[in-house]
């Protein structure tokens, strides 16, 4: 029986197209692929005085994100441990701490009451995220950073495509950041975008996007480039080619068809499981969520046996994620009570969710999951 995997990217013949012409045209580096891929992205997002730039991850995104908010060293970030480690390493590099916040038990997102507790004078940003395309308390995040003039930085990576209020997350706000790798939503096969509301913020984003040249982004859009350039600040090899760009753009193009197929398997779980004792389905019905991932809550320490069991049935089960104040890299920085998500991280486990996913693979799933509960 052939096995079920957490991730399948779905490439179809109109991504070979839009790679085999890129390569044609033999402009393999930063060009007008790029360019087009932020313009779209821009559309999608129903940007108006806000601007995209894309970068070769979602890690770069949120690094440059942080250093043009003016994140630096001395400072504090607050950021969930519940969370891959990209956004604590992100902080870190730029010489600023990361401190741990607990999440919510509705959401899985970050619990503002209990950041509140976390603000010091050194307290720069918050870096929120919308775990599995699941927007946090949304609202909550930007009245505390109103409330003490913090930066906000959405770690946005889960959530290309999810809305809050009818309003595409990274369409309004202050800074978002998108990831393009390859088991998210859509794939640039590696790839990431920061949205700001700032022109000023939009040029030093160029900047630090590729090696701090002042010129080559506006020619390079042009599929060319500088020979009498300035550095004008640190930067980074970031920029993402036409290449990864053009593998974006034919994907973009099939967004709305992937997120409603998602949907689909989503609801499909959730009225299965939710009928189900000891697990805690996702509560959302995903009218307003672009899912990333199919994330299930097992009660009763029962969470690896049911990993084990679906191995065996021929289902991939994944765990997101393990916590970042567990890392020795990370066991002296700050954190609150971190109860809730000690918790969860010992009950989350993720199913598989694909773009236009098989329905008999749904089905397999469903019945592999409930069988353990029967």
């Amino acid at each position: 029986m052939e096995e079920i995997p957490v991730f399948a990217p779905h490439i179809g013949v109109d991504t070979l197209k839009h790679l085999t012409d890129a390569l044609e045209v033999g402009w393999l580096g930063m060009g007008a692929l790029t360019r087009e891929f932020e313009e779209r992205i821009a559309e999608r997002l129903g940007l108006n005085g806000r601007y995209v730039v894309a970068t070769n991850t979602g890690t770069a995104a949120l690094h440059i994100a942080l250093l043009a908010a003016g994140v630096g060293p001395g400072d504090e970030v607050i950021a969930t441990s519940f969370n891959y480690v990209a956004d604590h390493q992100a902080i870190r590099a730029t010489g600023a701490e990361v401190v741990m916040c607990d999440i919510r038990e509705d959401n899985l997102g970050i619990d503002c009451e209990k950041a509140q507790a976390l603000i010091t004078p050194r307290t720069r940003a918050i870096m929120p995220l919308h775990f599995a395309g699941i927007p946090c308390d949304h609202a909550g995040v930007y009245r505390l950073a109103r409330r003490h003039n913090l930066r906000v930085i959405e770690d946005a990576t889960h959530a290309f495509g999810t809305a809050v209020a009818d309003k595409p997350i990274g369409g309004f706000g202050d800074i978002a950041c998108f990831s393009f790798d390859p088991v998210k939503i859509i794939t640039s096969i590696d790839g990431g975008a920061v949205v700001t509301g700032s022109e000023k913020e939009l040029e030093r984003l160029r900047h630090l996007r590729l090696l701090g040249v002042d010129k080559d982004t506006m020619l390079r859009y042009a599929n060319s480039r500088a020979w009498d350039y300035d550095v004008v600040c640190l930067g980074f090899r970031y920029h993402l080619t036409n290449i990864m760009a053009s593998v974006g753009i034919s994907q973009l193009k099939r967004l709305d068809e992937f997120i409603e197929s998602r949907r689909r398997v989503c609801r499909a779980y959730s009225a299965a499981f939710s009928r189900l004792e000891g697990v805690i389905v996702p509560a959302t019905d995903f009218s307003n969520v672009s899912s990333f991932i199919y994330s299930l809550r097992v009660l009763g320490g029962r969470r690896d046996a049911l990993i084990e069991h679906l191995k065996k049935r021929g289902v991939g089960a994944g765990v997101h994620f393990i916590p970042v104040h567990r890392h020795s890299f990370y066991r002296d920085a700050r954190c609150g009570d971190l109860s809730v998500t000690e918790r969860v991280c010992s009950e989350v486990v993720t199913l598989p969710l694909h773009s236009n996913m098989k329905p008999d693979w749904t089905e397999r799933v469903i019945e592999a999951v409930t069988s353990f509960f029967h």
